[in-house]
C-alpha cells in the first residue's frame, strides 16, 4: 500500500494515468486506467488484492483533503473574534443552581460545625453523678382493726 494513498485521499490527474497493483515480490498484478480529473481513492483501494501495494503512474497525484479540525488563534480582543453571544442572559435555571449550591454549602458547614461541637463535648470530663440513696425499708403492712366495721352503702 502506498503510504501517501489513504481512503480519504483524492487521485488527481490532468491527462489520466494508471494505478498499478504490485505484489511484494515486485510482480505487476493489475493495472487500472484512471481518467483525467479528480477521483476518490476509496473507490480504487477496495480493489487492491491482499498483500499488494499501490503505485501511481506518472501524471497521477494523490492529495489529502484539508483537515476538518483547525486551531483558531486567540487575540487580545478575543471576545469579539470568538463569536460569543454578547446578548447572552443567564436563565433562571442558572440562578436556581447557584442558590442550591449556596444552600448545600451552608448545610455542609452546619454539619461540620455540629460534628466539631460533638467532638469537643466528647472530650470534656464528666462530673460523676452521686450514688443513689439507699432504698427506704418497707413499712410493715397495715392491718385493719377488727372492731372497725367497713362501711357499706
Amino acid at each position: 500500500m502506498n503510504p501517501e494513498l489513504r481512503a480519504t485521499s483524492r487521485i488527481v490527474s490532468a491527462k489520466g494515468g494508471t494505478l498499478d497493483f504490485v505484489s511484494l515480490e515486485g510482480e505487476l498484478l493489475a493495472s487500472i486506467a484512471i481518467p483525467a480529473g479528480m477521483h476518490y481513492a476509496k473507490d480504487y483501494l477496495e480493489l487492491v488484492p491482499a498483500g499488494a501495494t499501490v503505485e501511481l503512474s506518472e501524471g497521477l497525484v494523490a492529495l489529502d483533503p484539508p483537515h476538518r479540525c483547525a486551531s483558531q488563534p486567540y487575540s487580545p480582543d478575543g471576545e469579539e473574534v470568538s463569536g460569543a453571544n454578547p446578548d447572552f442572559q443567564p436563565t433562571s435555571a442558572r440562578r436556581n443552581e447557584l442558590e442550591m449550591r449556596l444552600l448545600l454549602s451552608r448545610m455542609g458547614a452546619s454539619t461540620k460545625r455540629l460534628e466539631a461541637r460533638e467532638k469537643a463535648l466528647a472530650v470534656i470530663e464528666r462530673i460523676p453523678s452521686p450514688e443513689p440513696v439507699a432504698a427506704v425499708p418497707e413499712a410493715a403492712p397495715v392491718v385493719p382493726d377488727e372492731d372497725v366495721k367497713p362501711v357499706v352503702k
